[in-house]
């Protein structure tokens, strides 16, 4: 009796239906790339153009796989840092530390988009130079 209590019962408040927004969100992101199909082609292309940043900025990273492309930091306390960095100039980069990834590798996360311009990747050029700079005065 517990196993079919367990299995098949649910509280009043549970729904498994997806929430009204992430549908209409699902259905226009369906829409738009039916009218242009080569947008998830240019986003990878603008994210082997950021990891090329990246680079060149200092900073390790790895050949991006999807519009996601990782900046290895080094010791723990960089990615907060390296994150504070960041915003200063206006980039956005979420952090990345254990257990979301392996132990003394935290890092910063930078997602590249199909409208991702060269004045935003010399913004983010800046940023991670300055990023680069705080790591070699700590």
């Amino acid at each position: 009796m517990m196993d079919t209590l367990t299995d098949t019962g649910r509280p009043p408040d549970h729904d498994t239906a997806p929430a009204p927004a992430s549908v209409v969100a699902a259905s226009a992101a369906v829409d738009i790339l039916q009218h242009q199909p080569e947008l998830p082609g240019r986003a990878r292309r603008r994210a082997g153009a950021l990891a090329a940043t990246v680079r060149a900025s200092g900073p390790g990273t790895s050949g991006p796989a999807g519009a996601v492309v990782p900046v290895v930091l080094g010791p723990p306390g960089t990615a907060r840092a390296a994150a504070a960095t960041c915003a200063e100039p206006g980039v956005r980069a979420r952090r990345r530390r254990p257990p979301s990834v392996p132990e003394g590798r935290p890092c910063l996360r930078l997602t590249a988009r199909a409208n991702l311009s060269s004045d935003d990747l010399a913004v983010i050029r800046h940023a991670l130079t300055a990023v680069a700079e705080v790591k070699v005065r700590a």
